[in-house]
């Protein structure tokens, strides 16, 4: 039974489990944390088998269902991270007992050396023969025997009690094949009692363990699928943008050119780069196929004084106008009242109504009547607020927009339609 429970457990890792073995040593560490923990469905591979009795912590499979009472995360007593692996004998019956983690072999280079390694602390671990340690197996997936010619390489025993030690185990990688497996193991051997507890288990190149482990606890291992990076601040924005600029990023809102100078003023071409993004965003469609349906949009656009696709979709869209001398001016400025106009026109594009009541501000006369019924709308569902704490706030209509001003708004329009 036990010889199965290693096969299938080695089965179910290879399609479950792809550790990361090559590389530097920092990409080969093999964590231990509450994030790595899994839940498999294991009723399904061993039928009329209580799951409980077959615990998976983390990226570490318990070697025996008979030992679920003996192994287990300990959060107080660690080394790096938040836990390691603690095996605790009540007494002298039980002869052995220990954690594997499966990997396919072809992950490793076949014919380089290797180091499994694991920091291992004792209290108390009386054994006649044996103790704790950590081993090397390559397993053949066929009839969960080794290959030909492989002997199971182990470190030295730890037994007493002894703080944090660091033991490890070095081997060459020539049974790198498809069907073959590479079991690494924690263990304790023996007829004994007391308890071990290993933590910062991982498999380096090389033929030395890496003693300086600090630098490598916050590693994790290599995904053969790596996750696409996360947003990416280029500079500092203001502490009070930041969050929403970095959700705006995640929601591939920003164009590359305006993710940066985040406390400059915005110019009208950059505004209507914002704009257009997030419009083919929110709508799912390229801006020409939002266009094309629109039936408010102007047939041809053009300016003077600049090409730019965005600018003239915002045109043919009706978001933004030429000056009276019929040029763009895509480098000057927008103000706060211009600003919330184009986010308007914008939202109403995507089809939302933009009529909205009356909103009190304290700066009423300042702000010119073409603009009212946008900054109305804007400030009504939550787009842009007021400048000050005042009752009514000041709207602040004439002055101008800054660039982490309008990522964060934009990011708000997305969401509230």
């Amino acid at each position: 039974m036990k010889k199965f429970i290693s096969l299938v457990m080695a089965i179910m890792m290879l399609a479950t489990l792809l550790v990361g073995f090559t590389g530097s040593a920092t990409e080969n560490l093999i964590p231990i944390d509450e994030e790595a923990m899994q839940d498999f469905p294991l009723t399904a591979y061993f039928p009329g088998v209580d799951s409980a009795t077959l615990p998976l912590l983390g990226r570490w499979i318990n070697g025996d269902p008979d030992w679920k009472d003996i192994i287990s995360f300990d959060s107080e007593v660690k080394k790096f991270g938040d836990y390691s692996v603690k095996i605790s004998y009540p007494n002298k019956n039980i002869q052995h007992g220990g954690m594997f983690v499966v990997a396919n072999s072809t992950m490793l280079e076949k014919g380089k050396t290797y180091t499994f390694q694991a920091y291992v602390k004792t209290n108390k671990l009386m054994t006649m023969d044996s103790g704790a340690f950590v081993e090397v197996m390559f397993v053949d997936s066929s009839d969960n025997s080794y290959p030909d010619g492989w002997d199971n390489v182990s470190s030295e025993r730890i037994s007493g009690t002894k703080d944090w030690t660091l033991i490890s185990t070095t081997f060459t990688a020539n049974h790198v094949e498809e069907g073959i497996f590479l079991k690494l193991a924690c263990s304790m051997n023996g007829t004994m009692s007391g308890t071990a507890w290993f933590d910062g288990m991982a498999l380096v190149e090389g033929d030395q363990p890496v003693k300086d482990y600090e630098s490598l606890v916050s590693a994790k291992p290599a995904d053969p699928t790596p996750a696409p990076a996360g947003p990416t601040l280029n500079g500092e924005p203001s502490a009070w943008a930041k969050e929403e600029i970095l959700k705006a990023l995640e929601a591939d809102l920003v164009p590359a050119h305006v993710n940066s100078n985040y406390t400059t003023d915005i110019t009208r071409s950059d505004f209507c780069d914002l704009i257009i993004k997030m419009i083919e965003k929110k709508s799912g469609k390229a801006i020409a196929d939002v266009i094309a349906g629109y039936a408010d949009a102007k047939a041809e656009v053009s300016f003077p004084d600049t090409d730019s696709a965005n600018v003239i979709a915002a045109a043919k869209l009706g978001i933004v106008n030429g000056r009276s001398s019929g040029a763009f001016d895509p480098t000057a400025n927008i103000t706060r009242q211009e600003a919330a106009k184009m986010l308007a026109l914008a939202a109403k594009v995507l089809g939302a109504d933009i009529t909205a009541s009356e909103v009190a501000f304290a700066d009423a006369d300042d702000i010119y009547a073409w603009a009212k019924e946008f900054i109305y709308y804007v400030n009504t569902i939550g787009v842009m607020n007021g400048t000050s704490t005042t009752t009514p706030p000041n709207f602040s209509p004439l002055r101008t927009y800054t660039r982490e001003q309008s990522i964060l708004t934009v990011y708000r329009l997305f969401n509230a339609l």
